[in-house]
């Protein structure tokens, strides 16, 4: 993810971008208009975090803060750790010219900073660190400190050490967004506007780390093995990866269990082996999701999204629910497109994988939606954007979407999901088919073997990395295997419009292979939402995974029996959809997404990271005709 972001950055640097006032903002532009200082700001514990200070030469009247906190990189930092000032040229942070331009060409001060524990920042840092105070940011020294204080105490240096007209917007895409999410639980008084976008949330139940408890293999095991270490001190220099993959994803992984890769990482990633020990939605990962105490917040809220986000889709549409639930006073907003991890930073997205969507929905994001919802609030110019700004998917053939502006393709509500959109279902039907009428007269079962040595793809593609066009792939080459059930609709007549959450309810049985006497047995299910396209490409919408062992909650798992039929029920990140006239409607389920997600041992484990070679061994899935999925229709 930080590797397309930086491609579009040096794209952006050599070109230019034309601000919203006119301005075209460049490199050279900047270093005329604005001056950088370095500083190291104190907490209240005493722990100082260093932080990058762009501020504008011009004397026009003081213009807002806008803050961005960050465990990444903010290179090219201009002195070491032990150095109290700057030494040397003063270079500026490519991100200045990034999505932050339109802020830069309006005489902003932005500020970035690094979080504790990371880079030149002093202190400890800790993976999606719990929000523990609960109380406003006016505490003493000595007690508790978190990110939300910590935020507290920079907004409380910034006031005193920057000219500007009081307001302060903090914002940030990924981990960045997560503590953007922290901002807004500072409850400091100039903070007045925030957008949490794509913001890392919840690490057990949908972020990068698992899905539903299903372990995310292909991103853990490579982010997590420079991004889980914990460092021996303050440096300009990030942490090195300790794995470097030469050969495709798939057969590096094949065959290694986990309890194989927690061993060679040793005690060299802490959080990692705090998720070993940690198997199940217990009270460590409670206190790691901070949107459930989003309750009465104060500062606008702008909430932004990827619908085929492969990171942190999840993040945004629960950051969004639980603001609506928790702050229904609060100015809550919402923008999501159909974009990859942070893919709205780019002015010109237009695609993912085999998937085209429209020209510039980037640009329109950035200048309609979110720069005019900051200076609403931070200034108290233009006008208030819409609640709810979707731009949905729907036609996506290049030979009919490239060159096409998306911009009148955008779509607003009052909320989300939009109360126009009333339930409907789509019912898996005799035996390959879709009926999106009626369920099925009697209940039918189709089976395959879900092997642990031969598992089902994520995607068809032959990469050392995992690949973010997954979210739109093309599904042909799983409709061709045994070990994946396809389900075709007849081909549409009208334009179908799905809009909202997608709720899977699976039932099936678990069966012993022929020749075993007995065995404790557990499953991944993966469903998939398909569109396919008159040219025949089987365009994914929406996927997920669930463990049979967590049918009844995720709080404890639970193993299967051979032949016991039983409920799955659960939620898919939300959609905006047009399947259109000549497409038909595809259902997918299969036991494995490898090695986007680490192989079930399909032996019941309490502990999967415990699980032994042996513990992999192959079992038959059936699926009755009575499943379902459902999602909101708007007429």
């Amino acid at each position: 993810m930080r590797k397309i972001i930086i491609s579009i950055i040096l794209m952006i640097i050599s070109v230019g971008l034309m601000a919203q006032n006119g301005k075209e903002v460049t490199l050279e532009w900047l270093k005329e208009n604005y001056t950088k200082r370095e500083v190291m700001i104190p907490m209240r514990d005493g722990v100082r975090l260093y932080t990058a200070v762009y501020e504008p030469v011009s004397a026009s009247a003081p213009k807002p803060v806008m803050l961005v906190r960050t465990p990444y990189s903010l290179k090219p930092y201009g002195f070491e750790a032990g150095e109290e000032a700057p030494t040397g040229k003063q270079a500026y942070s490519s991100g200045i010219w990034g999505d932050l331009f339109n802020y830069a060409a309006d005489g902003y001060v932005i500020v970035l900073q690094n979080v504790r524990g990371t880079y030149l920042s002093e202190g400890y840092f800790e993976n999606i660190r719990p929000h523990l105070t609960g109380k406003t940011g006016g505490l003493s020294k000595g007690q508790t400190v978190d990110e939300a204080t910590d935020t507290y105490d920079t907004a409380e240096w910034l006031l005193a050490n920057t000219r500007s007209n009081g307001n302060i917007g903090v914002k940030g895409t990924s981990y960045p967004g997560f503590y953007a999410t922290m901002a807004a639980l500072s409850r400091h008084p100039a903070i007045k506007a925030v957008s949490p976008q794509a913001p890392v949330t919840d690490w057990f139940m949908g972020d990068d780390a698992h899905h539903n408890g299903a372990f995310c293999l292909a991103d853990c095991y490579r982010f997590g093995s420079s991004m889980y270490r914990t460092r021996k001190a303050p440096s300009s220099k990030g942490l090195k990866g300790l794995v470097k993959i030469d050969s495709d994803l798939y057969d590096y992984f094949l065959d290694k269990p986990l309890s194989e890769l927690s061993a060679f990482f040793g005690d060299s990633l802490t959080f990692w082996n705090s998720m070993v020990t940690h198997p199940d939605y217990d009270r460590f990962w409670k206190n790691r999701n901070p949107s459930v105490q989003l309750s009465n917040i104060e500062p606008a809220v702008l909430v932004t999204g990827g619908f085929y986000d492969a990171e942190d889709c999840y993040g945004a549409f629960r950051t969004y629910a639980e603001l609506k639930k928790r702050s229904p006073k609060g100015n809550i907003f919402l923008a999501v497109g159909p974009w990859h991890h942070g893919g709205w930073g780019d002015r010109h997205v237009n695609s993912i994988a085999g998937a085209w969507f429209g020209e510039a929905s980037g640009e329109f994001y950035q200048d309609k939606v979110e720069y005019p919802f900051f200076t609403y609030y931070l200034e108290s110019k233009g006008n208030i954007p819409s609640k709810v700004n979707v731009l949905p998917s729907g036609e996506t053939q290049r030979s009919k979407m490239e060159g096409v502006p998306s911009a009148p393709r955008w779509e607003t509500y009052s909320t989300w999901p939009p109360t126009e959109a009333k339930p409907f279902r789509i019912n898996l039907s005799g035996i390959d088919s879709l009926n999106i009428s009626e369920p099925a007269s009697h209940a039918v079962f189709r089976s395959f073997t879900s092997d642990p040595s031969n598992p089902v793809p994520y995607m068809d593609v032959k990469s050392n990395g995992r690949d973010h066009g997954y979210m739109t792939a093309d599904q042909t080459f799983a409709s061709r295997r045994h070990d994946v059930l396809t389900y075709s609709g007849k081909l549409l007549s009208d334009t179908l419009h799905l809009a909202g959450p997608v709720k899977a309810h699976i039932k099936l049985r678990l069966d012993l292979p022929s020749g075993e006497k007995s065995r404790n047995m557990d499953a991944d299910i993966v469903v998939k939402l398909i569109d396919v396209r008159p040219d025949g490409y089987q365009m994914l919408v929406r996927g997920d995974v669930m463990p049979v062992r967590y049918r009844d909650g995720f709080g404890k798992s639970k193993a299967t029996s051979s032949g016991r039929t039983v409920s799955l029920d659960f939620t898919m990140c939300d959609i905006d959809h047009y399947f259109l006239p000549g497409h038909s409607l595809m259902i997918q389920i299969q036991g494995s997404w490898f090695p986007l997600i680490a192989m079930n041992p399909q032996t019941f484990v309490h502990n999967p990271f415990s699980a032994t070679i042996e513990d992999y061994r192959a079992i038959k899935i059936s699926v009755s005709s009575d499943s379902y999925i459902e999602c909101g229709c708007i007429r």
